[in-house]
């Protein structure tokens, strides 16, 4: 069964002013609220998107940090290719430029990294939301 995602908490028609407690060792709250902030979300929308059966993801696993961190220094190396391209005299880069080959060849590699940074940068933007409980979305 594969839910619709929806942020129930905005809708008009009803505002979430019910409280519902539980009783938590002080170890058990401070991991709930780790798993909350680690997902960017408040505890009150991770417990409720928990309670609906939805398991929000972590904003930036370690993995992903690394990640980050490697597009970062990707970023440094094409502001140095690009002082080395002006460093070149225009007889150099044109003549670079007008190998076919090379160009058809860097301009593949280019666009795959950037479909890679931009499907990462999406995936990591996409806030957690909290499921509807309409019943008929799960049909």
């Amino acid at each position: 069964m594969k839910e619709d995602i929806e942020n129930s908490s905005t809708t008009p028609s009803e505002t979430r002013s019910v409280f519902i407690g539980a009783k938590v060792t002080p170890s058990q709250k401070e991991y709930i609220k780790s798993q909350a902030e680690q997902c960017g979300m408040t505890v009150s929308d991770y417990l409720l998107a928990r309670a609906y059966n939805y398991k929000p993801m972590a904003r930036l696993t370690k993995e992903e940090a690394a990640l980050l961190q490697n597009l970062d220094n990707c970023r440094s190396d094409l502001v140095k290719y690009t002082s080395a391209l002006h460093g070149m005299s225009t007889k150099q880069r044109v003549s670079m430029f007008n190998q076919i080959p090379f160009m058809v060849g860097w301009l593949k590699e280019l666009g795959n990294v950037a479909e890679s940074v931009c499907q990462f940068l999406n995936a990591v933007k996409e806030q957690n939301k909290i499921p509807s409980n309409d019943k008929s979305e799960e049909i």
